[in-house]
């Protein structure tokens, strides 16, 4: 297949849909922005891995991005309120940035 990752990924109840660019948690869509999108998308396709807010301002905002590091925080923030319950998964890693993290 051409894509190396499952177009639908399900985390415990959080299924991320990459062709749909649809987010459903407990069957229930929710709106998330594009970039919320893309943030979620890049964090869960590393799943326990420490990103810093470098890392991620790089790879979801591109190299030429010249926004400030808080971009992430402020982004990580909007997104956990939208996640409700699986806002848990997105486990801030102390001085250094995030980490994707489904409960099993």
């Amino acid at each position: 297949s051409e894509d190396t990752f499952s177009s639908t990924n399900d985390y415990n109840g959080l299924t991320i849909n990459k062709l749909s660019h649809e987010v459903k948690i407990n069957y229930e869509i929710i709106n998330l922005s594009p970039k919320e999108f893309e943030l979620l998308t890049y964090l869960s396709d590393n799943e326990g891995i420490a990103l810093s807010r470098d890392t991620i301002l790089d790879n979801v905002w591109g190299l030429d991005y010249y926004g400030d590091l808080r971009t992430v925080d402020t982004n990580i923030k909007r997104l956990r309120e939208k996640l409700g319950d699986k806002a848990s998964y997105i486990v801030t890693v102390r001085g250094s940035g995030y980490r994707f993290e489904a409960q099993k």
